[in-house]
């Protein structure tokens, strides 16, 4: 399975000073050339436990996983179950819909691949920062998202957050305001 080179969580060899590093030559670069670069720190709320699981599966055919994975993992997850308990009452089993498994090492790749949709999809749109060839409009650490845009447009960057919102809705990801920020370098 595959994620995007703009997603720095849970990457073999990748960490957060990976994440730091590309985004200080990034702000460095346009600096440099007389640019402001406009960021939107975005972070998407409880993002781990809303990956859909029907949605996950369509993105695995998507990006090729063979069949047999497939199958494996939906009928992994097509059993996981819930019960509620209240002081000493037991609920009824419930079927869970959604949702990465805590302490999986299979999660982390699973919400990588799931989340990479956002990353792909803003790449695509050429929109935000581009470093000696190389897109580099937004970076990705675990559920966090920080969206670049260069050359002094704030007009871009509204269209990434736009992307962002509507990739978001059709994955079930929202993006926690309380937690999001946007501001000017330069």
């Amino acid at each position: 399975m595959t994620s995007n080179d703009l997603q720095f969580g849970f990457m073999r060899n990748l960490g957060c000073s990976h994440a730091v590093f590309a985004l200080r030559q990034c702000v460095e670069y346009f600096i440099a050339r007389g640019s402001t670069v406009f960021m939107a720190s975005l972070n998407a709320k409880k993002a781990f436990d809303r990956v859909n699981h029907i949605k996950l599966l369509n993105r695995m055919c998507d990006i090729g996983v063979p069949r047999h994975v497939i199958k494996l993992i939906m009928n992994w997850y097509s059993k996981v179950m819930m019960i509620v308990r209240w002081d000493n009452c037991y609920s009824s089993p419930c079927s869970v819909k959604s949702g990465v498994r805590q302490g999986s090492v299979l999660s982390p790749v699973l919400f990588n691949v799931y989340f990479s949709v956002i990353v792909n999809s803003l790449e695509k749109a050429e929109l935000g920062c581009e470093l000696y060839g190389k897109y580099i409009g937004c970076i990705v650490y675990a559920d966090d998202v920080i969206l670049l845009s260069g050359w002094g447009s704030v007009v871009k960057l509204q269209k990434m957050l736009d992307i962002c919102y509507g990739i978001g809705m059709d994955l079930d990801v929202v993006f926690n305001a309380k937690k999001s920020a946007l501001f000017a370098v330069g």
